[in-house]
């Protein structure tokens, strides 16, 4: 049951050298468009919703669509920045139907890289019983 909740989208393939751009659709090797369901589809969903900024899709209709994870770029790495990265997120998450809880958000820093945090995303979908877990890349800054 919980496949038929989740739904099913086109999957879109992530860049290899850059898994923030994603966007092209993916395509089988009989060259048919490839579709995602269940999990993946909402994770993928999420992705895509992080990745929008709101208000992008307004003339479309959907002037609540995404995140506002964007007005971060520029700030600096620190507790603040990332506690608004957190509830960012778990605005934008919360947002979606599938989402039945948004059970944790943490955000991860690295030494080597300053201007990158880790969004590391735990929700557990309608209709299942098991957690998704997201891993979403953010620069703070423009690389």
């Amino acid at each position: 049951m919980s496949s038929e909740l989740l739904g099913r989208d086109l999957r879109l393939k992530d860049d290899v050298d850059d898994p923030t751009l994603g966007g092209d659709l993916s395509i089988t090797s009989a060259g048919d468009l490839e579709t995602v369901s269940e999990d993946y589809n909402l994770g993928q969903a999420i992705v895509n919703r992080l990745r929008t900024r709101t208000g992008e899709l307004a003339d479309l209709g959907h002037a609540l669509y995404g995140s506002r994870l964007f007005e971060l770029i520029g700030e600096p790495n620190n507790e603040r920045t990332r506690e608004l990265a957190r509830l960012y997120c778990r605005e934008s998450i919360a947002q979606d139907p599938r989402v039945d809880e948004v059970l944790d958000i943490t955000v991860d820093t690295y030494k080597n890289e300053p201007h990158r945090i880790d969004i590391r995303i735990s929700v557990l979908p309608i209709g299942s019983a098991s957690p998704l877990n997201i891993v979403f890349p953010f620069y703070l800054e423009v690389v």
